[in-house]
């Protein structure tokens, strides 16, 4: 079977299924489990800070922070 790029059918998506997520234990509280699982969902969400320096390189690093403007004209 041939996997066409451009047909979403052909790739899963990855956000879809969480295999590290365990089934809901039934003896667990609705309200701890409920709570136990907004909190995963606040650090999914929270920024890495701090790691650019210490992973990057600081003239790489300054070159990712620059913002270059966009001339549609270039493009064409």
């Amino acid at each position: 079977m041939s996997v066409e790029p451009t047909d979403p059918e052909d790739f899963e998506d990855t956000y879809e299924a969480e295999p590290d997520e365990e089934p809901a234990d039934p003896e667990a509280p609705p309200e701890d489990a409920a709570e136990q699982h907004a909190e995963l969902l606040r650090q999914r969400e929270m920024p890495i800070t701090g790691r650019e320096d210490i992973e990057a390189d600081p003239a790489d690093a300054a070159e990712q922070a620059r913002v270059v403007e966009v001339n549609e004209d270039e493009y064409r």
